[in-house]
């Protein structure tokens, strides 16, 4: 997502998890309700766990896309649950009476009522998720750096056979993703690590860091930082007695398709390298793509849009210079005041301005972000040397296929590289799903968690890189 248009969901919070307190047994488990807001009707999900004595829960509003939103603290004392978000003020607040909770979700001061049931049976059907028992090995692992300030988290899975094994890392696109990349309900790198698995390859996933059981700060963390976690993982998978070490190949989604070819362009003994979605043109350009295609989507005036992106722009471009002074700090505030006075009023009458101002100011500032930017993928694609498999999304509405693959293509030919094929398929969006429109409000109901045309094609481009 990106931090100029606005958000669609009612809930976007990436706060840090804590908790607390006691009697979870009673409590835990996933609790189901129906917000009523201006003749709307939005679920809410809340997901609550216990750790030892430490209450703590997740959020979804399924209608709108959104899943394992993080909140800031959940308790439940003499029946009564208490689950805060306070970064958006939001909290909810209810009495246990049987198997519902009766209580109210308050959002920016507006009580609205809202009752919870237990809900059993998951959200949505997901048919293409592995089932136990599992006909290879899974292996849990720590991978720490050298000074130890870094331990990620992953699942190694081994065919259950003997010898050497070409090997597969995968990495995460954009934002807080955890070893399977969740999002919408669906694992995809859960599912492509198991359909690699079962054709007789190992596969490494991985916790971000700051991630699920991964240690370090994930707010500050750069393209930089990601692409030296990945390099530390392909190091651990070169240290493995199982693993082909002519062999270790890199599957990159999303931002990780610009990760993979960092590390392929310094660290030596990559084999291949699978970009799916990836990245083509700058990060200036992806996020102005985003953005163009966002505002269509909600049918503002042509030359409205042509104005607000020469507005975002500029504001990108001086964002290459930020030095978190409060000049550039002053001058960011005034570049976003400007934008929203551009933005349609209809547009501006549903959203709190000071929230939204405070909100993108926050998102842009963080190192992660401004890194975003300032990358140029073609810098390490000219670099790399070995057989990469590029593929794309027609429907790719994040980032468009036709002009990213050529991108893409570009820089590798111009590098030398002409070991490059490419594909870009009919009708899959930007997680490879069968899809109509593309856009992000269709991936939670879409039952495909990844197409099989495109797991056959990776296999099959697999098994003949790898004779």
């Amino acid at each position: 997502m990106n931090p100029i248009i606005m958000n669609k969901f009612l809930f976007a919070v990436f706060l840090l998890l804590t908790a607390a307190s006691l009697k979870a047994e009673d409590i835990t488990g996933s609790w189901q309700g129906v917000l009523e807001i201006q003749h709307t009707r939005l679920r809410i999900v809340f997901h609550i766990n216990q750790n030892d004595s430490t209450l703590s829960s997740t959020m979804d509003s399924p209608d709108q896309g959104a899943f394992g939103l993080p909140t800031t603290r959940s308790s439940f004392r003499d029946n009564k649950l208490e689950i805060v978000a306070t970064g958006l003020g939001l909290f909810y607040q209810g009495t246990l009476q049987g198997d519902s909770i009766a209580g109210t979700f308050n959002q920016g001061g507006i009580p609205f009522p809202l009752v919870l049931n237990r809900l059993e049976k998951p959200l949505f059907n997901r048919p293409q998720m592995p089932l136990e028992p599992l006909p290879y090995l899974s292996e849990e692992v720590s991978i720490s750096n050298a000074d130890e300030t870094i331990s990620l988290s992953g699942t190694l899975t081994l065919p259950d056979s003997t010898g050497l094994f070409p090997a597969i890392l995968l990495i995460a696109g954009s934002g807080p993703n955890d070893r399977d990349e969740t999002l919408f309900g669906h694992k995809p790198f859960l599912v492509i690590s198991d359909y690699l698995t079962r054709h007789g390859f190992a596969v490494l996933r991985y916790d971000k860091r700051g991630v699920g059981k991964s240690t370090g700060n994930f707010d500050k963390a750069t393209l930089q930082d990601f692409a030296d976690d990945a390099a530390l993982a392909v190091n651990y998978l070169k240290q493995r007695k199982e693993i082909d070490v002519k062999k270790i190949g890199l599957l990159g989604h999303s931002e990780g398709g610009i990760i993979a070819p960092m590390v392929a362009s310094e660290e030596t003994g990559i084999h291949l390298l699978m970009l799916l979605a990836a990245p083509g043109t700058t990060g200036i350009e992806v996020i102005l793509d985003q953005n163009e295609i966002s505002m269509q989507q909600q049918r503002m005036e042509p030359e409205n849009i042509e104005k607000i992106q020469q507005l975002n722009r500029e504001m990108f471009e001086s964002m290459l210079s930020w030095d978190g002074s409060e000049n550039h700090r002053t001058a960011l505030r005034d570049k976003l005041q400007h934008i929203w006075e551009q933005l349609p009023i209809l547009l501006t009458m549903k959203i709190n301005k000071d929230a939204y101002l405070r909100g993108q100011f926050n998102a842009m500032i963080k190192p992660g972000y401004r890194s975003f930017l300032a990358i140029d993928p073609a810098t390490y694609l000219g670099k790399v040397s070995c057989a990469v498999f590029a593929i794309n999304g027609e429907n790719d509405q994040q980032v468009p296929a036709e002009k990213n693959i050529t991108a893409i293509e570009k820089a590798l030919k111009e590098g030398g590289n002409h070991q490059v094929q490419t594909k870009i398929y009919p009708a899959l969006n930007h997680l490879f799903q069968e899809s109509t429109t593309g856009h992000t409000d269709e991936y939670a109901q879409i039952e495909q968690t990844i197409s099989p045309e495109v797991l056959s094609d990776i296999i099959t481009w697999l098994k003949k890189m790898n004779e």
